[in-house]
């Protein structure tokens, strides 16, 4: 005789899928800002130290981080510190922001896992009652 001991799937769950989702998005953009930090810092120091621009490593540095100080580009003015060397405000301006940015990110990644562990445990319990 055969049973009907189909096994039952796990309830469709929309939202456990969008924190999910939720959370993987943020983390890219928590990986955007973090790597922004990064060369922004290096850009700063070295351009405050006066690096040459033309060796490979300090192109790929200055390349990279113009492109995350587009926004902040001409915010305050360059301060020529030595013959070579350039204190510039805009990209330290330009890194607080980030920072604080990746920060905020931070806590919404914690914020949601939080809220996933709480939703699986909520389905779980859901699961063993049926």
């Amino acid at each position: 005789m055969p049973t009907n001991s189909k096994k039952q799937p796990k309830p469709n769950d929309t939202t456990l899928i969008f924190t999910k989702v939720a959370k993987v998005v943020t983390y890219v953009i928590y990986a955007y800002t973090i790597v922004a930090c990064v060369f922004l810092s290096l850009g700063f120091v070295m351009l405050l130290f006066g690096a040459n621009p033309d060796a490979g490593f300090s192109k790929l540095v200055y390349e990279v981080a113009s492109e995350f100080l587009q926004p902040f580009r001409g915010i305050f003015p360059l301060h020529q510190v030595s013959e070579t060397g350039y204190f510039s405000p805009s990209i330290l301006f330009a890194i607080i922001i980030y920072f604080m940015t990746a920060m905020a990110l931070h806590a919404l990644v914690t914020y949601i896992t939080s809220k996933i562990i709480e939703h699986e445990a909520e389905l779980e319990s859901i699961t063993k009652d049926t």
